[in-house]
């Protein structure tokens, strides 16, 4: 059920780490070379080519990507296809040769054509500018084209539902902008902000990068091709390995979170009449729900204020809510005059018992009480 499409991973590309068997790995000479610590020790086992001839076209399903130095959407891409009922347990071929590529069943990242109906996921031909859709605009890599095409089933079995299924939609749509997105961005070299300006610092320790690093180093003395399929194979886990831990976050953790937010927005009413201040009954991360959830449902007034209960103290806080998820700025803070004080100072200023602490920045206070975080929040919207 929930792990379906992680435990079919698993039949399908064996971990590099635990592997104990052996797989071939046919390079351009006909000598056959075996792999050993990137082996694949399961019936479904991942077999990684550097080309293959064309009389092999009836031994299965069979994906190809380009050879040569490698990077995470074509890692991921190839990942993912592969949990498909479709291409579960095909060969990997890595080739350049169009002759070679117009066998296979499917091809992602070289070949210069988009066809979904063939199953050509390149995107790097002139003209190409196509979207996730659903109101994302970057431009996608191979590993956002099979996304698009394959997402909706790969979920699906990991909700065990059907593809029609409410949640799978939410989750597509959530998984790719957590996480597809940036990979295609970064594959199609558009910067995070629109700015000249450069960078305050560098980061490369994202998954691209990561993926980038196992291509062999050009000090090695082995640049054998059998070097550089074991490489892609271990690409492909880690880029494989980051998508389902993505999955079962959002399957596990962000979808129940959705809920919850969704039922207390819609009971603000019945907190207070304003409808501007929100109570979670149960704790659980909220804010980027709330935002999207408010602009999904065209929510007026907006949430100023959300209480809940802090488990370590049992007491109460109240948080403004941020203009946006990624801004420190609230739509109201706490009052100016109530900043830096606690306990029976603060209770004083405001005329509420059991108040705790109001932070200096306004952005959170706290009251020993429901009763009294609720009074707390009512008098800061007459502010």
């Amino acid at each position: 059920m929930l792990a379906a499409a992680w435990r079919l991973s698993q039949r399908a590309v064996a971990s590099p780490l635990l592997a104990t068997g052996r797989s071939q790995i046919r390079s351009t000479l006909p000598a056959m070379a075996s792999l050993s610590p990137a082996a694949a020790a399961s019936p479904k086992r991942l077999r990684v080519y550097s080309s293959a001839p064309a009389a092999d076209a009836g031994s299965g399903k069979r994906v190809g990507t380009h050879n040569g130095s490698f990077h995470c959407d074509e890692a991921l891409g190839c990942f993912l296809i592969r949990l498909t009922s479709q291409f579960a347990g095909a060969d990997v071929i890595r080739t350049r040769d169009s002759q070679i590529l117009d066998t296979l069943d499917a091809v992602l990242d070289v070949g210069g054509v988009y066809d979904p109906s063939r199953h050509r996921y390149d995107h790097h031909q002139k003209g190409f500018s196509e979207v996730f859709g659903h109101g994302f605009n970057t431009k996608l890599s191979s590993a956002g084209l099979v996304y698009k095409h394959f997402g909706k089933e790969i979920i699906a079995k990991e909700l065990g539902v059907n593809e029609d299924h409410e949640d799978v939609h939410r989750l597509y749509l959530a998984i790719y902008k957590s996480f597809v997105e940036a990979l295609d961005a970064i594959d199609n070299g558009i910067n995070q902000y629109d700015t000249d300006q450069p960078p305050k610092y560098v980061n490369n320790t994202h998954l691209s990068s990561r993926v980038g690093r196992l291509n062999p180093d050009w000090t090695d003395p082995d640049q054998s091709p059998e070097k550089e399929n074991a490489a892609f194979q271990q690409a492909m886990m880690l880029a494989g390995s980051e998508f389902m831990e993505s999955v079962r976050f959002h399957v596990k953790s962000w979808l129940p979170a959705r809920s919850i937010v969704l039922e207390c927005l819609l009971s603000r009413g019945k907190v207070d009449p304003s409808e501007e201040i929100m109570v979670l009954d149960r704790f659980c991360p909220w804010k980027l729900h709330l935002f999207e959830l408010e602009e999904e449902l065209k929510i007026d007034p907006l949430t100023k204020y959300v209480l809940y209960q802090d488990e370590r103290s049992q007491s109460w806080r109240v948080q403004a809510v941020g203009v946006a998820p990624d801004r420190f700025e609230s739509r109201k803070a706490l009052p100016e005059k109530w900043r830096g004080m606690r306990d029976d100072e603060l209770s004083a200023e405001t005329g509420i018992p059991g108040c705790v602490f109001v932070h200096m920045s306004g952005f959170i206070g706290g009251n020993k009480t429901y009763e009294g975080a609720l009074e707390m929040a009512r008098a800061a919207l007459k502010f």
